[in-house]
């Protein structure tokens, strides 16, 4: 009995020939498988309800040890079908038990679980394993992507917080916080106004170098800034007229609110037409729920009385002169005749 247990080394590739070729298989084994499957497909039509069955019945192809294993879920769900005898009378537990029995004769399970260990050794394994390898080198892709965005999101963070920081703001609310500085702005053009004072010297001074240099008349130079010097922070309209205004007005500040969702636009009731309005709508001899496009071109009865425009007589009128100034030296005339 201990050469039995001793071990054979057989190729996978040549494992159905060497089980066919000792004749543990029959050769046309292949006939038999067939005719099994037919009888499965039979019996998967009657079975009950069982999550192991239904998980089993789920899977691509059914062979001999799945056969085995509903055999043994059957034996509970048809335990009493059972006789004195041993025996069953459900016809779903002799359909798989006539199936196991078919498999187990001329060991025609070994033939097809050879077939489908090569088959699964030879292409399904491998391909697996390029799917696996192929699957890691995109995992490492994203990741390294990941890593690089995570290090573009870092740069542009600090490039934000630079920005706000040369603005004057922290960044938090952007909106509300330029917003607060234009309230500022005002304070700080006062502030700009009384501190160009300061520049009176370098003005003297240069416009002394422009006088000796350029032999210029006595001209005043940087006139802007100038007034700013004397008047601080003045509007436009005196810096132009040099009359100061009696009363300015600013334009008043307010607060934008951030849009939320549960604002939402009332479009009206367009679709909705009121009684009083229909009966507006409808005249006598028009039809109900209609516009009446009719449109007459002879004369109303009004405009006949007297009531119409009287356009006089278009011939004695004389052509009428308009000047488009282009500068406030030149000009041009374009007659238009009416």
């Amino acid at each position: 009995m201990e050469h039995q247990n001793i071990p054979i080394d057989i190729q996978t590739t040549k494992l159905l020939d060497w089980l066919v070729d000792r004749r543990h298989c029959n050769l046309k084994w292949q006939n038999l498988v067939l005719q099994i499957r037919e009888k499965i497909s039979v019996a998967m039509q009657d079975m009950p309800e069982n999550e192991e069955i239904r998980e089993l019945l789920s899977g691509s192809y059914l062979h001999y040890f799945h056969c085995l294993k509903i055999v043994q879920i059957l034996k509970e769900t048809e335990a009493s079908t059972k006789n004195i005898f041993g025996r069953y009378s459900s016809q779903r537990m002799k359909d798989w038990q006539e199936i196991v029995s078919l498999y187990v004769k001329e060991n025609t399970y070994l033939a097809e679980v050879a077939s489908l260990f090569v088959r699964n050794v030879t292409y399904e394994i491998p391909s697996l394993k390029k799917q696996i390898a192929k699957c890691q080198q995109l995992q490492q892709d994203l990741s390294r992507k990941e890593e690089e965005i995570q290090l573009g999101t870092a740069e542009m963070k600090e490039r934000y917080y630079a920005s706000c920081k040369q603005y004057g703001i922290t960044g938090e609310n952007v909106r509300q916080e330029l917003l607060a500085l234009v309230k500022e702005l005002p304070s700080l053009l006062t502030q700009i106004g009384a501190a160009a004072s300061v520049l009176a010297p370098a003005v003297h001074f240069y416009q002394a170098c422009v006088q000796f240099v350029c032999e210029s008349p006595t001209e005043q130079v940087v006139p802007m800034l100038r007034h700013i010097q004397e008047h601080g922070n003045s509007t436009v309209y005196e810096w132009r007229t040099g009359i100061r205004p009696d009363i300015i007005q600013r334009p008043k500040e307010e607060e934008m609110k951030e849009p939320t969702e549960e604002e939402q636009i009332d479009w009206g009731d367009f679709g909705v037409e009121s009684p009083a309005d229909s009966e507006l709508s409808v005249s006598p001899g028009a039809q109900p729920h209609g516009i009446n496009w009719a449109i007459s071109m002879e004369p109303d009865t009004a405009e006949a009385s007297g009531d119409a425009i009287d356009w006089g007589d278009m011939e004695d009128v004389a052509p009428v002169e308009i000047m488009l100034l282009e500068t406030g030296t030149q000009g041009r005339a374009m007659v238009l005749s009416l």
